[in-house]
């Protein structure tokens, strides 16, 4: 590949957006029909949230008839919601229209109408089963099996433990693990006996209902009367079973537009147990109805480095951002024998050249223990009630947390605040908000004047407790409630500041302001001026970097197992999350093997390397 020069491309900028413009105006007026599944393809930052905002906008339905628009991230949803009141048609984002993620739209509309009630059984959905107090121990949760099917419809069976998401202290434990995987069985029978279920279960019942001849009809007549078409954006996101039940609709003759981008499937873990082996035949065409292929985000440089990173066939993406003749070159920093500040400060020395806020710096890797630990903190929740409470306010008074984050910080704050309330609840937490009497307005306003109200993270751990407890018994005086917890949490590490318990960087240092820091799974979707991926180095029990890098530096011509595909992929949308300067922390070894294959490529870069910091300039 020849990178295009984005010297020249100004000169011919303007026909280039209009090539882009004309592109997405197609996407807006193109025709779906039933019982066809219409698919389209748009690259990072082709603007296709905005395509099909405008769509929705522009096309109308029949009468008292909407259109679902289907993600699979709440934050998707709340962006569609809003260009919708900011275009000044708030009714587009209500009844008869459905706006909301995947999972949502299959518990209201092909499921939870169609379960029949039985005796001390309340179907209820959990975003995730770690919402369910009696979902978790020890620090793991029922998300950390992966369960088969048995002699049943659903994944309630032979629970098996993910080693990667368990506690360290169970990954070489194999006792504790036999007992932890006893204690998953008996807990997921018995929340399934009482109705609980979550996303397996939720797609396992839907194909139930829909493999049901006379249910099915029912579920078609509902659905052909309220919606006129259902668009699915981040359509590469679909697990098999979600194929299944894409293909599924599209047999009741429901008119289906999909819009994603294959180079961007980084769930391939959700199929490890899957009743559908393969994606349906009518999902898998080679080729797709429609591309958007024009880059509004990145500069041209980034687009010709992500295009050496996809595993699809797809053409190079073309720059027509503000940002598309700018050429700072890729960065490539060394990790070998350097502390993390070393190469955070290179990233930060680079980012500053280019009078790039340190709001707009992410640091990003494939998973949560690759990252800088003074920027992150532990992955999950600790299992200690003091622990949790402190990490939910480390992660919410950071300006670096993912979104994810935030939520599940949210989440546990709440809980804390109902248990020292109420006592240790053994529901979720819309049933216990019902037991009390407390609306969710209430919870959340509650919970925001706590987290204003506790103390600095920079207090003594034991110190903090009493305080916390302080305030939590302030609060619940001024509802008139009594609380249930009389004395403050218990603290194993008396000589240590709140933050460092949960692994966060302290927070006046200069870490915890260099910019935001998430796994690649949690900026999904998200953008920043500059963006530093960090690949690990190898191991001798983990040479999956290696794996990874090698197939990267393979070019198109390469072969690879299923993983790697994946980390492959996770790698590009990684790099494309950045508009203007782009960058990887990658050891001594990785680091000569991609300088190699970029040079090769002709993709312009920069290369520090130790121990002098010779700087060495490669371009095509």
């Amino acid at each position: 590949m020849t990178p295009r020069d984005p010297s020249a491309a100004t000169d011919t900028i303007a026909v280039l957006r209009a090539e882009a413009a004309a592109a997405q105006h197609a996407l807006v007026n193109m025709e779906t029909s039933p019982g066809r599944i219409v698919r389209a393809e748009a690259c990072p930052g082709a603007g296709k949230t905005r395509t099909i905002v405008e769509r929705h906008l522009a096309s109308p339905t029949g009468p008292r008839q909407g259109r679902a628009l289907v993600s699979f991230t709440k934050v998707a949803g709340r962006e569609i919601r809003k260009r919708c009141v900011d275009e000044g048609r708030p009714e587009l984002a209500q009844f008869p229209h459905f706006i909301g993620t995947f999972d949502a739209f299959v518990w209201r509309h092909l499921l939870r109408p169609y379960l029949l009630p039985k005796p001390g059984k309340i179907w209820q959905r959990l975003e995730e089963w770690s919402d369910h107090p009696q979902a978790r121990r020890d620090g793991a949760s029922l998300d950390d099996f992966s369960f088969s099917y048995g002699r049943d419809v659903v994944r309630i069976s032979d629970p098996q433990p993910i080693i990667r998401r368990l506690p360290h202290r169970f990954r070489r434990d194999e006792e504790g693990r036999q007992k932890l995987t006893l204690w998953a069985a008996s807990a997921m029978q018995r929340l399934w006996s009482q109705g609980y279920l979550s996303g397996d279960q939720l797609r396992d019942m839907a194909l139930h209902l829909l493999s049901d001849p006379e249910r099915r009809k029912r579920i078609a007549r509902v659905l052909l009367t309220r919606f006129s078409e259902i668009v699915i954006d981040e359509s590469q996101d679909c697990s098999h079973e979600d194929l299944r039940i894409v293909d599924m609709l599209r047999e009741l003759d429901i008119p289906l537009l999909l819009v994603g981008d294959p180079d961007q499937s980084i769930y391939g873990f959700r199929n490890l147990v899957s009743l559908t082996a393969a994606p349906p035949k009518t999902l898998s065409s080679t080729a797709p109805d429609h591309r958007l292929t024009h880059n509004w985000r990145s500069t041209q440089v980034i687009c010709d480095l992500a295009h050496t990173l996809r595993t699809s066939n797809a053409p190079c993406d073309t720059a027509v951002g503000p940002y598309h003749a700018e050429a700072p070159p890729i960065l490539l920093l060394p990790t070998t024998g350097r502390k993390d500040a070393a190469w955070l400060g290179d990233f930060g020395a680079a980012a500053e050249q280019l009078a790039i806020p340190q709001s707009q710096c992410f640091v990003i890797a494939h998973g949560n223990s690759t990252l800088p630990k003074g920027l992150t903190g532990t992955r999950v929740p600790p299992s200690d009630q003091l622990g949790r409470i402190i990490w939910a306010t480390a992660v919410l008074r950071s300006p670096g947390a993912s979104t994810r984050h935030q939520e599940r910080a949210h989440k546990v704050l709440r809980e804390a605040v109902l248990r020292h309330w109420y006592g240790q609840p053994d529901t979720p937490e819309p049933v216990n908000l019902a037991h009390q009497g407390l609306s969710p307005l209430e919870l959340h306003v509650a919970e925001q004047s706590v987290l204003r109200a506790l103390p600095s993270l920079d207090m003594p751990a034991a110190e903090w407790s009493r305080a916390a407890h302080s305030v939590l018994t302030a609060k619940a005086g001024l509802l008139g409630l009594v609380p249930q917890v009389q004395r403050a949490y218990p603290c194993k590490k008396h000589g240590k500041a709140a933050w460092q318990i949960v692994g966060f960087g302290a927070p006046s240092s200069p870490h915890v302001s260099v910019g935001r820091a998430s796994t690649v799974h949690g900026v999904k979707g998200d953008q920043a001026d500059a963006v530093l991926v960090v690949i690990p180095a190898a191991t001798p029990e983990d040479s999956r970097s290696t794996d990874l890098v090698k197939a990267w530096a393979e070019g198109p011509d390469r072969v690879m197992p299923g993983e790697t595909g994946e980390a492959l992929r996770v790698l590009y949308v990684a790099a494309t999350r950045a508009r203007r300067l782009l960058a990887f922390a990658l050891e001594d070894d990785h680091l000569a093997v991609i300088a190699t294959f970029l040079a090769r490529r002709g993709v312009p870069f920069r290369a520090l390397r130790e121990p002098q910091q010779e700087q060495l300039r490669l371009s095509g």
